[in-house]
Protein backbone atom coordinates (compact mmCIF):
# COMPACT_ATOMS: atom_id res chain seq x y z
CA UNK A 1 0.00 0.00 0.00
CA UNK A 2 1.57 3.30 -1.10
CA UNK A 3 0.67 6.86 -0.20
CA UNK A 4 -2.86 7.71 -1.33
CA UNK A 5 -3.43 11.49 -1.11
CA UNK A 6 -7.03 11.35 -2.35
CA UNK A 7 -7.99 8.82 0.33
CA UNK A 8 -6.20 10.93 2.93
CA UNK A 9 -8.14 14.07 1.98
CA UNK A 10 -11.43 12.18 2.18
CA UNK A 11 -10.51 10.57 5.49
CA UNK A 12 -9.64 13.89 7.10
CA UNK A 13 -12.80 15.48 5.72
CA UNK A 14 -14.76 12.95 7.75
CA UNK A 15 -12.52 13.36 10.81
CA UNK A 16 -11.97 17.13 10.87
CA UNK A 17 -14.82 18.17 13.16
CA UNK A 18 -13.77 15.76 15.89
CA UNK A 19 -10.05 15.53 15.14
CA UNK A 20 -8.85 17.53 18.16
CA UNK A 21 -10.98 15.50 20.54
CA UNK A 22 -10.08 12.17 18.92
CA UNK A 23 -6.35 12.92 19.16
CA UNK A 24 -6.29 14.51 22.60
CA UNK A 25 -4.22 11.66 24.09
CA UNK A 26 -1.23 12.63 21.93
CA UNK A 27 -1.20 16.27 23.03
CA UNK A 28 1.55 15.61 25.55
CA UNK A 29 3.99 14.09 23.07
CA UNK A 30 3.21 16.78 20.50
CA UNK A 31 4.17 19.41 23.04
CA UNK A 32 7.27 17.39 23.93
CA UNK A 33 8.33 17.54 20.28
CA UNK A 34 7.96 21.33 20.21
CA UNK A 35 9.89 21.62 23.48
CA UNK A 36 12.67 19.49 22.00
CA UNK A 37 13.19 22.12 19.28
CA UNK A 38 14.35 24.61 21.95
CA UNK A 39 12.83 27.48 19.99
CA UNK A 40 14.21 30.98 20.36
CA UNK A 41 12.48 34.36 19.93
CA UNK A 42 12.59 35.56 16.34
CA UNK A 43 13.08 32.16 14.71
CA UNK A 44 11.26 30.91 11.65
CA UNK A 45 9.66 27.48 12.10
CA UNK A 46 8.14 25.09 9.56
CA UNK A 47 5.19 23.02 10.80
CA UNK A 48 4.90 20.26 8.19
CA UNK A 49 1.36 18.96 7.87
CA UNK A 50 0.03 21.20 10.63
CA UNK A 51 -3.49 19.74 10.62
CA UNK A 52 -5.80 21.73 12.87
CA UNK A 53 -2.90 23.77 14.24
CA UNK A 54 -2.70 22.23 17.69
CA UNK A 55 1.05 22.94 17.84
CA UNK A 56 0.67 26.61 16.93
CA UNK A 57 0.39 27.77 20.54
CA UNK A 58 3.57 26.15 21.91
CA UNK A 59 5.50 27.18 18.80
CA UNK A 60 4.32 30.78 19.09
CA UNK A 61 5.23 30.78 22.78
CA UNK A 62 8.78 29.93 21.76
CA UNK A 63 9.33 32.27 18.83
CA UNK A 64 7.29 35.24 20.05
CA UNK A 65 5.89 38.09 17.99
CA UNK A 66 9.20 38.56 16.19
CA UNK A 67 9.26 35.02 14.84
CA UNK A 68 7.42 33.45 11.94
CA UNK A 69 5.57 30.16 11.69
CA UNK A 70 5.16 28.60 8.24
CA UNK A 71 2.45 25.93 8.23
CA UNK A 72 0.77 23.85 5.57
CA UNK A 73 -1.51 20.88 5.13
CA UNK A 74 -3.14 19.07 2.23
CA UNK A 75 -6.57 19.06 3.90
CA UNK A 76 -8.77 22.14 3.49
CA UNK A 77 -11.02 20.81 6.23
CA UNK A 78 -8.24 20.62 8.82
CA UNK A 79 -6.82 23.97 7.69
CA UNK A 80 -10.16 25.70 8.21
CA UNK A 81 -9.81 24.88 11.90
CA UNK A 82 -6.14 25.90 11.92
CA UNK A 83 -6.90 29.26 10.35
CA UNK A 84 -9.66 29.93 12.87
CA UNK A 85 -7.28 28.99 15.68
CA UNK A 86 -4.68 31.48 14.43
CA UNK A 87 -7.27 34.23 13.88
CA UNK A 88 -8.86 33.75 17.30
CA UNK A 89 -5.44 33.99 18.97
CA UNK A 90 -4.48 37.08 16.97
CA UNK A 91 -1.28 35.65 15.48
CA UNK A 92 -0.43 37.66 12.35
CA UNK A 93 2.99 36.02 12.03
CA UNK A 94 1.67 32.66 10.85
CA UNK A 95 1.59 31.85 7.13
CA UNK A 96 -0.77 28.97 6.32
CA UNK A 97 -0.84 27.34 2.88
CA UNK A 98 -3.00 24.56 1.50
CA UNK A 99 -0.77 22.21 -0.49
CA UNK A 100 0.70 18.76 -0.61
CA UNK A 101 4.15 18.39 0.93
CA UNK A 102 5.62 17.55 -2.46
CA UNK A 103 4.57 20.92 -3.90
CA UNK A 104 4.21 23.49 -1.11
CA UNK A 105 6.48 26.50 -1.60
CA UNK A 106 7.09 29.14 1.07
CA UNK A 107 9.85 31.04 -0.74
CA UNK A 108 7.60 33.93 -1.81
CA UNK A 109 6.12 34.12 1.69
CA UNK A 110 9.60 34.23 3.23
CA UNK A 111 10.63 37.05 0.88
CA UNK A 112 7.40 38.97 1.40
CA UNK A 113 7.71 38.83 5.17
CA UNK A 114 11.43 39.55 5.17
CA UNK A 115 12.27 36.62 7.43
CA UNK A 116 14.98 33.98 7.38
CA UNK A 117 14.22 30.49 6.07
CA UNK A 118 13.19 28.02 8.78
CA UNK A 119 15.86 27.05 11.29
CA UNK A 120 13.54 24.56 13.02
CA UNK A 121 11.21 21.93 11.52
CA UNK A 122 8.35 20.11 13.19
CA UNK A 123 6.99 16.84 11.77
CA UNK A 124 4.07 16.00 14.05
CA UNK A 125 1.97 12.97 13.12
CA UNK A 126 2.68 13.14 9.40
CA UNK A 127 3.68 9.56 8.61
CA UNK A 128 2.74 9.83 4.92
CA UNK A 129 4.83 12.97 4.47
CA UNK A 130 7.87 11.26 5.96
CA UNK A 131 7.57 8.31 3.56
CA UNK A 132 7.66 10.57 0.50
CA UNK A 133 11.18 11.27 -0.74
CA UNK A 134 9.76 13.95 -3.04
CA UNK A 135 8.12 15.68 -0.08
CA UNK A 136 11.32 15.60 1.95
CA UNK A 137 13.35 16.90 -1.00
CA UNK A 138 10.94 19.80 -1.45
CA UNK A 139 10.67 20.77 2.21
CA UNK A 140 14.34 20.51 3.09
CA UNK A 141 15.32 22.62 0.08
CA UNK A 142 13.50 25.56 1.68
CA UNK A 143 15.16 25.57 5.12
CA UNK A 144 18.43 26.64 6.68
CA UNK A 145 21.43 24.29 6.54
CA UNK A 146 21.76 22.48 9.85
CA UNK A 147 18.17 23.28 10.85
CA UNK A 148 16.92 21.53 13.98
CA UNK A 149 14.30 18.82 13.50
CA UNK A 150 11.76 17.22 15.82
CA UNK A 151 9.61 14.30 14.71
CA UNK A 152 6.74 12.65 16.54
CA UNK A 153 4.04 10.15 15.59
CA UNK A 154 3.00 6.57 16.21
CA UNK A 155 5.40 3.66 15.75
CA UNK A 156 4.78 -0.06 15.99
CA UNK A 157 6.17 -1.83 19.02
CA UNK A 158 9.53 -3.50 18.20
CA UNK A 159 9.58 -7.23 17.59
CA UNK A 160 11.83 -7.66 20.61
CA UNK A 161 8.76 -6.89 22.74
CA UNK A 162 7.25 -10.22 21.68
CA UNK A 163 4.69 -11.60 22.39
CA UNK A 164 2.82 -8.45 23.48
CA UNK A 165 3.87 -6.62 20.33
CA UNK A 166 1.62 -8.86 18.22
CA UNK A 167 -1.80 -7.74 19.57
CA UNK A 168 -0.57 -4.19 20.16
CA UNK A 169 0.65 -3.79 16.59
CA UNK A 170 -2.57 -5.24 15.20
CA UNK A 171 -4.44 -2.65 17.24
CA UNK A 172 -2.22 0.19 16.00
CA UNK A 173 -2.45 -0.92 12.38
CA UNK A 174 -6.25 -1.06 12.57
CA UNK A 175 -6.82 2.19 14.48
CA UNK A 176 -4.57 4.25 12.19
CA UNK A 177 -6.31 3.23 8.98
CA UNK A 178 -8.00 6.64 8.69
CA UNK A 179 -4.89 8.65 9.62
CA UNK A 180 -2.15 6.94 7.57
CA UNK A 181 -2.38 5.62 4.03
CA UNK A 182 1.17 4.17 3.96
CA UNK A 183 1.09 1.96 7.04
CA UNK A 184 2.99 -0.78 5.19
CA UNK A 185 6.04 1.45 4.88
CA UNK A 186 8.27 2.03 7.92
CA UNK A 187 5.45 1.94 10.47
CA UNK A 188 7.99 0.41 12.86
CA UNK A 189 10.40 3.34 12.28
CA UNK A 190 8.49 6.19 10.63
CA UNK A 191 11.41 8.58 10.96
CA UNK A 192 13.98 6.49 9.06
CA UNK A 193 13.93 8.36 5.70
CA UNK A 194 14.16 11.77 7.33
CA UNK A 195 16.75 10.60 9.85
CA UNK A 196 19.00 9.55 6.96
CA UNK A 197 19.27 13.27 6.17
CA UNK A 198 20.08 14.22 9.77
CA UNK A 199 23.00 14.20 12.20
CA UNK A 200 22.90 13.72 15.98
CA UNK A 201 19.75 11.62 15.71
CA UNK A 202 18.21 10.71 19.07
CA UNK A 203 15.12 8.65 19.83
CA UNK A 204 13.03 9.25 22.95
CA UNK A 205 10.22 6.72 23.54
CA UNK A 206 7.15 7.74 25.53
CA UNK A 207 4.52 5.64 27.27
CA UNK A 208 2.90 3.39 26.17
CA UNK A 209 5.81 2.62 23.87
CA UNK A 210 4.30 3.60 20.53
CA UNK A 211 4.77 7.34 21.00
CA UNK A 212 8.18 8.85 20.40
CA UNK A 213 10.15 11.99 19.64
CA UNK A 214 13.17 11.88 17.32
CA UNK A 215 15.47 14.89 17.26
CA UNK A 216 18.53 15.95 15.29
CA UNK A 217 19.92 18.46 12.82
CA UNK A 218 19.85 18.42 9.05
CA UNK A 219 23.13 17.44 7.48
CA UNK A 220 25.19 20.13 5.81
CA UNK A 221 25.27 19.07 2.17
CA UNK A 222 28.45 19.82 0.22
Amino acid sequence: MGIDPDKSVQDYRALAARYDHATRRINGVRRAAVTALALQPGETVLDAGCGTGYCFQPVMAGIGSGGCLLAFDHSDDLLAIARNRAADAGWPNIAILQAAAEHVDFRDEIRRRGVFPPSALLFSYVHDVMQSEAALDNLLAQVMPGARVAITSTRLWPRSWWPLCVPVNRYLYRTHARYITSRDENFDRPWVKLAARMDDVRLHVYWPGWRYVVTGRLKHLM
